[in-house]
Parts: C-alpha cells; structure tokens; sequence
C-alpha cells in the first residue's frame, strides 16, 4: 500500500518540478542559447545539454536524482519499487552522458542514449501511475482520470518523438522533435506532482 500524500511529499514533489524545470531552463537552454548552439532552427533538449553549462547540469541533475529517488521510497510502495528506482538511475546517468556526448561527436550513439532515456522515463511513468491508483485508497473519478491520462499522453509523446525524429532526419518540421522533447519535460512533471500529491 502506498503512503498517503503528506506536507513531506507534496513539498519534495514541488521542489523536484521546480529543479527539473530550473535545470532544463537556466543550466542548458540558458547558455545554450547565449552561445549560439541553441536558436529558432535547433532547440532540442539533447542540444541544450551538450552545450549548456557542465558543472550546473550535473550538480542540478544528480540533485533531482536524489531527491526523485528519495520521494519515490518514502511513498513507501514496494510495487515495482526497485524497476521505478533503476529506471530513475538509469535516465539520469544517461543524460549526465549526454552533457559530454554530443552529436558532433557521434550522433549515432548520442540518438541511441536519447532513445533509452525517453522509453525508461515513459515506462517509469507508466509504472508510477499503476503504483498510485492501486494505493489509492478511495478511487475517485478524478484521480482516475489524471493516473489514465498521464501515460496516455506519455505514449503520444513518444509516438510523437518518433514521427518527427524521421521528419528531422529528413529535414522536413525541425521544430516538431524539440517541441515533443519539451512536451515529455511536461509530462514528467505532472507524473512527479501526481507522485507527490496522489
């Protein structure tokens, strides 16, 4: 069974939307985007990363890791608990390796990670929902709702991310593979709330 949301839980589900949307922001678009490696032609996320600021980043990012990890044990389920956690660990070394791996290095290996990165976050999403509404003790309509749709739109999201990645090879629509990126940024944050306040 789950653990009732409380002040501790909804506090560190605050905090983490706040850090993730603070180190996508401030430590990579930021830079990037002052530097010139992130305009109105490339703005993915992947871009953002590789060149942002390095120390920033992975402070910012192990930090979120934590605190992510430590929220995800003090719910208290044991219900995939230790897929949720490698799942956790897995996406964010992976983007710390992103911060060093750019795709002028070898984009082959750089799109490799991004795609593990991407189906571990979804199928973490996916298995906290599951968790939440099977601790819920009262399923209500609307917490119903919200735990279905969130994984709904996390699969959109990466039907997306498929879609336009195959027009940004063949460079038709570059703006849709970073608006999915940032749309999935999105959804993460509503899975980490749904965490923290369900």
């Amino acid at each position: 069974m789950i653990k009732p949301p409380d002040f501790t839980s909804k506090t560190l589900a605050i905090i983490l939307s706040s850090v993730l949307v603070l180190t996508i922001g401030l430590a990579a678009y930021l830079p990037s985007a002052l530097s010139g490696d992130v305009n109105s032609s490339i703005f993915t996320i992947s871009q953002s990363l590789a060149y942002g600021n390095k120390p920033a980043l992975v402070s910012m990012i192990t930090v979120f890791m934590l605190l992510l990890l430590y929220l995800i044990y003090y719910r208290g389920s044991n219900k995939f608990l230790y897929i949720r956690l490698f799942l956790i660990l897995l996406a964010c070394s992976l983007i710390i390796t992103i911060v060093w791996i750019t795709t002028n290095y070898n984009a082959n290996d750089h799109y490799i990670l991004a795609a593990v990165i991407f189906i571990s976050v979804i199928i973490y999403i996916y298995l906290t929902s599951i968790v939440i509404y099977q601790g819920l003790k009262v399923k209500s309509s609307q917490a119903t709702f919200i735990l279905y749709t969130i994984p709904i739109l996390a699969f959109i999201g990466l039907i997306g991310l498929g879609v336009s990645f195959i027009k940004v090879v063949s460079e038709k629509a570059k703006e849709m593979f970073p608006s999915f990126e940032n749309y999935m940024l999105f959804i993460q944050v509503l899975s980490i709330l749904s965490l923290g306040f369900m």
